[in-house]
């Protein structure tokens, strides 16, 4: 569905009618940008009806070394030991 699709992680692909002439298409991906420093959220929507065709995504980005640092500080910390030690 969307322009990017081709080495994104697919998170969410939705179709629904709103009636039997009005149908929605609904895709949300996870990618790295090209130089792998960024993380990109993407959502992209089809629309289609008798007198409306038309898309639009929207694409949220954020440094993955920023989205690192954000999950050391806030993530829930997990620790595995060598058993016996």
């Amino acid at each position: 569905m969307g322009s990017e699709t081709g080495n994104s992680l697919i998170l969410q692909q939705r179709v629904t009618w709103r009636d039997p002439a009005t149908l929605q298409c609904r895709e949300i991906t996870l990618r790295l940008s090209p130089d792998c420093r960024q993380l990109v959220l993407s959502r992209y929507t089809e629309h289609y009806g008798p007198a409306l065709v038309r898309w639009i995504e929207r694409s949220h980005t954020v440094s993955v070394s920023d989205l690192f640092r954000w999950l050391v500080a806030h993530g829930e910390v997990e620790v595995a030991k060598t058993p016996g030690s």
